[in-house]
């Protein structure tokens, strides 16, 4: 019987050291101070927030010696390979994960699977589903959806029809957006929203979007956007069809704070700000010398209404370039037309 329960103690044990490997604080594995390997696992580059993002990144990476290499994947926003590349990550020995999940849901088990091997999990620009990792970085997303919609009720009033577009169905930081925003709808009972659609984040897809709203409703009175890239689109073919143009909002894209400002309408911008990849490594980097981060930790950049955007703006940049996240060495801003 004592042998019995020396083992079973044995196999307890055992059990208890493999399962609890990560813990919170990313702290399952002895701190590190330097020769830092840091894994990027990013969910895709398909557009010039990414390429921001990516640069924000680079530049943060190179204000720090102890950083010995890094290893960057894109996922093409393909769950499948994000879980190829996370468990690709952990293999060449990554002291740090980094992840911008492209369907949170889809690739919890290689993020659990990260997180217990006890290196610092760091997500951003997206929720995963799970408690295994070690912080989220970022903005709060439901929170930015909501600004946007209380900006667009102050533009517009507390009644009128509206349309809502968004990024790319399913994933969570485009969905937490919308429900930000259809929370504080709903306390408007004169508010009627026609119709919501995903765009993709894609300009092209956006025009197509818009002019079939157009000719579906004879009077939109506001547009709901999470990104620029989705309110340019809508204004401009508003524009083309001679329609009068209406309230809006969107993050930091600079063609769209050009376009409220060269037709005087009125807008509001909030930033989804590119840094936060930056932001992601700085706290990790906390983490793999050992510091205890706090679960969720958001950031909050400035808001814009119509009259700062006026300042905002730089008529002289390119559409596709992302206001005030421009501000790092010119050697990491990517080549924009």
């Amino acid at each position: 019987m004592k042998k019995i329960a020396l083992v079973m103690v044995i196999v307890f044990l055992t059990t208890v050291m493999v399962f609890s490997g990560g813990n919170q604080e990313g702290g399952g594995v002895e701190p590190k101070s330097d020769d830092i390997i840091v894994g990027f696992s990013c969910a895709g580059m398909g557009n010039s927030w990414r390429m921001f993002l990516k640069a924000n990144f680079d530049a943060e990476v190179a204000k720090h010696p102890e950083i010995s290499k890094v290893y960057f994947t894109n996922a093409d926003e393909r769950p499948e390979k994000q879980i190829s590349d996370i468990d690709d990550l952990l293999s060449k020995g990554v002291d740090l994960l980094i992840i911008q999940p492209s369907l949170g849901e889809a690739i919890v088990p290689a993020v659990e699977r990260a997180y217990e091997t006890g290196i610092p999990v760091i997500i951003f620009d997206g929720t995963v589903p799970t408690e295994m990792h070690t912080s989220y970085v970022g903005q709060d997303m439901k929170q930015l959806g909501a600004n946007y919609a209380e900006a667009l009720v102050d533009m517009m009033g507390p009644s009128g029809n509206i349309i809502m577009l968004s990024g790319i169905a399913g994933q969570m930081s485009a969905e937490l957006r919308l429900e930000g925003a259809r929370e504080v709808f709903a306390k408007y009972p004169d508010i009627k929203i026609l119709d919501t659609q995903y765009t993709g984040w894609s300009i092209p897809k956006g025009k197509e979007v818009m002019e079939a709203f157009l000719q579906t409703y004879p009077k939109i009175d506001g547009i709901w956007a999470d990104s620029g890239l989705m309110s340019l689109p809508a204004l401009e073919t508003m524009k083309e069809a001679e329609r009068t143009l209406i309230p809006s909002c969107g993050d930091n894209l600079n063609g769209y704070a050009k376009f409220l400002v060269a037709n005087d309408v009125p807008g509001y911008i909030e930033p989804y700000s590119t840094q936060q990849a930056a932001w992601a490594l700085v706290e990790g980097l906390k983490a793999v010398n050992g510091e205890k981060l706090d679960k969720v930790i958001y950031r909050q950049p400035d808001q814009y209404p119509f009259e700062k955007i006026k300042e905002f703006v730089d008529m002289s940049l390119s559409d596709w370039w992302w206001l005030g996240d421009d501000q790092i060495p010119a050697e990491f801003l990517p080549n924009i037309d």
